[in-house]
């Protein structure tokens, strides 16, 4: 389907469809909170059961597998379902094991909670984008997945200082009992909100879903493969540079502190800038917010990687800003060009992408130990530039060939 046709789509969101939207808009920022637990546990869980780096690290690996794996065949399922199951109750998974984990009296027991939050999260995402897009429709498509996505990146931004806050005031045995019975009952209450699909049969469905797994895993990779290639990429830079961030301001003599401060600002800047983006692409379409905020985006990242002063600070947030701002977009360009299979889909060019993203970490801090942080970011930077040529040169070359 021309995706042009859809995105005129004006109709209305209807009040089941706004109730499906606000619920799960609210269910993403609900997981992501709880979900970004593992960072903020580990200190305590090395007091607690001397829990090693190494053993931390698997624990780290284990979560970006399951999503990496999980996420795709959990959108398969999804499609297939008629009520929120999977995008209600995956965060009730979630929340239960992030609240259990401090109370880890085991390893074993840890590597089980992780799992439980890790399976939260990998049967939330792919439904959850999924009834989104469905519910909103294609009039305004990119700009309610992009009210989804913040909320779930603004939920990663507060997990860590929730959990300890809440853990001060609850303590490790209170913190559970407290907040699973919570979520639990709120999760009923969205359910029966949200009710059956969104779209009992999506208007715009070009055909039914394939029967078979790797049949439709197949059919999708041939129809949106080149934008989960773009979406690696962009979350590939986007993952490197925030995780290595902290240590490269630090080797400069900056605190810890600022180095968190820092990340918050912006996780904020690309939180907003994902909302700005959905918005632009619905007024003038995906391709052209997508095409030039992978080419403006380096530009502000390599002025801001340069030292730790405030203007390239405010030039770092501006290419994180860039670079969310294509999030929304690629999701709805996958979402309408498959609209049969919204939440696989969705697996695909979030979680894949995601998981690949992550992946991709590990060969940079090798390299940086090679050959210096600051000089491997400077190059890590530049890759948008990559994409946004291919991508320009791929639409020329259709462009004469029309």
């Amino acid at each position: 389907m021309d995706s042009s046709s859809v995105r005129n789509d004006k109709r209305a969101v209807s009040g089941k469809n706004k109730r499906t939207l606000l619920g799960v808009i609210f269910l993403h920022g609900l997981n992501d909170m709880h979900s970004t637990a593992l960072p903020t546990v580990i200190p305590m869980l090395a007091q607690s059961i001397s829990l090693t780096l190494s053993q931390a690290g698997f624990l780290n690996a284990l979560f970006g597998i399951t999503n990496l794996f999980g996420q795709p065949v959990s959108g398969y399922v999804a499609d297939k379902l008629k009520r929120p199951w999977l995008a209600v109750w995956g965060p009730l998974l979630s929340v239960s094991g992030a609240a259990l984990l401090p109370l880890s009296p085991s390893y074993g027991a840890a590597f089980i909670f992780v799992g439980m939050m890790s399976a939260g999260t990998a049967l939330f995402h792919p439904q959850g984008t999924g009834r989104c897009g469905a519910a909103a429709g294609g009039g305004a498509l990119a700009f309610y997945l992009s009210l989804f996505q913040a909320s779930g990146t603004f939920g990663s931004a507060i997990g860590p200082i929730y959990v300890v806050f809440m853990i001060s005031i609850l303590g490790k045995p209170g913190f559970p009992a407290a907040i699973i019975p919570a979520v639990a009952l709120l999760c009923l209450y969205i359910w029966r909100q949200m009710g059956a699909s969104a779209e009992e049969k999506v208007r715009d469905m070009e055909s039914s879903p394939r029967p078979h797994f790797f049949e439709n895993l197949r059919y999708l990779v041939s129809k949106v493969g080149w934008i989960v290639s773009i979406t690696s990429v962009r979350d590939a830079v986007f993952q490197s540079i925030k995780i290595f961030l902290p240590m490269l301001l630090i080797t400069r003599g900056s605190s810890i502190a600022a180095g968190g401060m820092t990340l918050f600002a912006v996780t904020l800047s690309a939180t907003l800038a994902g909302i700005a983006g959905g918005k632009l692409a619905d007024m003038i379409g995906d391709e052209k917010v997508l095409l030039w905020a992978l080419a403006i985006a380096p530009f502000f990242l390599i002025v801001g990687l340069h030292d730790s002063s405030f203007f390239c600070l405010l030039s770092l947030m501006a290419g994180f800003a860039f670079l969310q701002a294509s999030t929304p977009v690629t999701t709805a360009m996958a979402q309408r060009r498959c609209p049969d299979s919204r939440s696989m889909v969705s697996s695909l060019s979030n979680g894949v992408s995601w998981g690949i993203a992550n992946l991709f970490v590990t060969p940079v801090g090798i390299i940086a130990d090679a050959v210096g942080l600051q000089a491997t970011l400077n190059v890590v930077a530049f890759l948008p530039w990559t994409v946004a040529l291919w991508y320009g040169g791929r639409k020329l070359i259709k462009r004469r060939r029309g």
